[in-house]
């Protein structure tokens, strides 16, 4: 059938209108798989070590690779290809599985960050000759460093200039499709069906895989020529059957996460059908094309078969990619049951948001309502964990005693190694026990007086300025240099302050990298080198001639009367630095912003600096800059709203639990006479793990907070400014223009 055409804007997105349950169609083809390969397991453990080893994924996400069907399609590709090619083809697959991801998860892909990627990988595929070895370590991106210094080396050899050029020319294609989709995103564009089907079809790279798995194979199909254009239009169908399958097997989820660029998407919009007339008809434009690349292949050919021209060649990689389209967990996102299978209703309503969706970054706080209404207890598969929404049970996940920290060693532990944060039981009360008095009594009445000196000297600066950023020469500065005193490391001068403000915001990025992006998982492990690199001269000071700072308290710490190591004592500094400085920076925005926009907060915390207090537990409960902490199931948890299977890790939803109508009255108001349940947030956490630092962020953001209206009480936002909060894992302002 001919693809209806649309040329006016498609209307208003299925987002304003939530289509009802839908019936994703059994898709069957009438082709033979490819023959099952003795090596298979061989091909996946390299692919799963290869890309461990150059950073493009991390423990979780090898972990999930291995225990998923998520590589079997790149295992399919390889067809008859020798093993140590078609190790090198699976390495492709999982490069571009991890792109594609890192492109739709979130916000890497945005503000032309792709384009640059392209401009890269360009230059790297379109050069003379081979790349000159290590010559990847320039790049820090390591999608980049591994194409240069692994892929690209080993994969251009493979075929002749015809081929190496065809192979570079579809590579880009695919970059450039999903460029330009990125940017109808961000721009809102709409766009019509004849817009759509080419940009899906190179969107997808099957065109790409196609040139690999014959330089892998070592055939030539375009040799002789004459046969081109048969050719090409074999494989033209045979990529539009594959991104079109893929895409009726995604509807469900791209429904969910706000994703218009689906073959029903644009149809429903374009041609003013309903849900399941627009499955309907993708699912009649993939019988079509399959008719359309039957006949081709049944036509006969202008030179003698050979194996290279083999119509059963691509049949099997059709096969494969529909096979696994309908059965890889991905597309299995029923929250009640993930096992939901084709030809059933699809509810969308039981069907979670994924926190990899860029509205958790824009905007939670609707998600979290959908969440604690209709889905308390919800998986999220693109995650891999279980989302925890509603007050009672982010109560009962956090001080569960079957619930463990055991997460922490994917998320920090290759980073740190084993401490306090991945700790449980009684070796975690000694840690903890060691830890504490340094935020307590007399200690903590010490670094008061440095949170007044910092503070004093911020603001001093500030003095006949016309206007002033106050994340930038306030909020950001002031916890990192107040940590900084307390460990007895320099942060006098601007640089010093910038390099470690740098050093802490990278490495809390790293630590809340669930989304496993590739450069985080990277960079986190050059930016620890560099701060160990930095320290290391301060710790052999202080074992030399120690001090009253941290350094030497852990240096002279003993458990079980040994002293720490000096990994121990080496990671204690990041882990202080780190999570002293990143969420009160955010929490002191927040707070900033709750007393310059709420009606009547600012003067009524001048006229009673007391209620500066109030202020700050009702921002921490309203606008917490943490937004969720993860857990692990030791055992299958009994949380009021449902059941948490062992294994599972759990995201603890922080700001959806400080919003609970059933918990808080009008949770969504500032109040600032809230007072019985005002300290019931979990902005600190909850149970055995409760933030050790508490009492220091609390007695830094009041104070920092209390001598900005003193010392300014004119505070206010410059004209035309309006703060807005931005982020998931440390949720606030990125900016906060004000006039004194």
């Amino acid at each position: 059938m001919a693809p209806p055409h649309c040329e006016d804007d498609p209307g208003p997105s299925h987002r304003d209108h939530p289509p009802p349950p839908l019936i994703i169609p059994e898709i069957q083809f009438p082709f033979a798989g490819p023959p099952p390969r003795s090596d298979s397991e061989q091909l996946r453990a390299h692919a799963l070590a290869w890309a461990q080893r150059y950073g493009l994924i991390g423990r979780r996400g090898a972990h999930r690779l291995s225990t998923t069907a998520l590589l079997d399609l790149g295992l399919a590709l390889c067809g008859r290809a020798p093993t140590h090619r078609a190790e090198i083809l699976v390495c492709w697959y999982l490069w571009a599985l991890t792109l594609d991801d890192r492109i739709d998860d979130g916000p890497w892909a945005e503000n032309g960050a792709l384009e640059g990627f392209i401009t890269s990988v360009q230059a790297l595929t379109e050069s003379s000759g081979a790349a000159p070895s290590g010559q990847g370590r320039r790049f820090e991106d390591p999608m980049l460093a591994v194409l240069v210094d692994d892929l690209w080396p080993r994969t251009r050899s493979w075929g002749d200039d015809r081929w190496r050029a065809r192979l570079v020319r579809h590579l880009m294609q695919h970059l450039r499709a999903q460029a330009t989709l990125v940017h109808v995103r961000e721009t809102d564009t709409a766009l019509t069906l004849a817009d759509y089907l080419p940009l899906r079809r190179d969107s997808f790279g099957a065109l790409f895989f196609f040139d690999l798995i014959d330089g892998a194979e070592t055939l030539d199909p375009y040799e002789p020529p004459t046969d081109a254009h048969r050719w090409n239009g074999m494989r033209e169908h045979a990529a539009d059957i594959i991104a079109w399958t893929n895409d009726i097997h995604s509807i469900a989820k791209d429904v969910v996460c706000g994703e218009r660029f689906n073959l029903v998407s644009v149809l429903a919009a374009c041609a003013g059908m309903d849900w399941p007339a627009a499955i309907e008809s993708a699912h009649q434009m993939i019988n079509t094309a399959v008719a359309q690349f039957t006949a081709l292949a049944a036509e006969p050919a202008g030179h003698p078969p050979s194996a290279a021209t083999d119509p059963d060649r691509l049949r099997q990689v059709v096969r494969a990619a529909g096979d696994w389209h309908r059965s890889v967990s991905r597309y299995l996102l029923h929250a009640a049951d993930s096992a939901a299978r084709n030809d059933q209703p699809v509810d969308l309503k039981l069907i979670p948001p994924t926190l990899k969706s860029r509205q958790f970054e824009i905007d939670p706080y609707p998600l979290y309502e959908q969440l604690r209404t209709t889905l308390p207890i919800a998986y999220d598969e693109p995650t891999d964990v279980w989302l925890v929404s509603r007050h009672v049970d982010v109560k009962a996940a956090l001080t569960h005693p079957g619930a463990s920290n055991n997460n922490y060693s994917w998320q920090i532990g290759p980073l740190l190694g084993h401490t306090i944060v991945t700790m449980d039981g009684c070796e975690h009360a000694q840690h903890r026990a060691l830890l504490s008095p340094a935020f307590r009594g007399k200690a903590l009445a010490a670094l008061e007086a440095s949170i007044i000196a910092v503070t004093t000297e911020l603001l001093a600066h500030m003095h006949g300025r016309p206007q002033v950023d106050l994340i930038a020469d306030f909020t950001a500065a002031l916890p990192v240099r107040v940590m900084a005193h307390a460990l007895g490391l320099p942060a006098q001068t601007c640089a010093e302050v910038e390099r470690l403000k740098r050093w802490c915001a990278i490495g809390f990025a790293y630590m809340g990298n669930y989304r496993q992006d590739p450069a985080l998982l990277t960079g986190g492990l050059s930016n620890r080198d560099s701060f160990y690199d930095f320290i290391q001269p301060h710790i052999d000071a202080r074992r030399a001639e120690p001090t009253d700072d941290l350094i030497s308290q852990l240096l002279a710490a003993r458990i079980d009367g040994q002293p720490l190591s000096e990994t121990f004592v080496r990671a204690y500094c990041a882990i202080l630095m780190t999570a002293g400085s990143e969420t009160s920076h955010g929490a002191l925005a927040n707070l900033i912003v709750n007393l310059l926009s709420e009606p009547g907060v600012k003067d009524a915390v001048i006229a009673d600096p007391e209620l500066m207090d109030n202020a700050l537990a009702e921002t921490l409960r309203r606008n917490p800059p943490l937004q969720l902490v993860l857990r692990e199931a030791r055992e299958p948890l009994q949380l009021p709203s449902g059941t948490i299977p062992a294994g599972a890790t759990m995201a603890c939803l922080i700001g959806s639990a400080n919003r609970d109508p059933d918990h808080f009255s009008d949770p969504d108001t500032f109040d600032l006479s809230r007072s019985e349940q005002a300290t019931s947030h979990f902005a600190f956490g909850a149970g055995r793990h409760f933030c050790l630092g508490s009492m220091l962020a609390r007695l830094e953001i009041t104070l920092g907070a209390r001598l900005l209206l003193q010392t300014f009480p004119n505070v206010r936002w410059a004209p035309g400014f309006k703060p807005i909060e931005r982020g998931f894992l440390n949720r606030c302002p990125d900016r906060l223009e004000v006039v004194l």
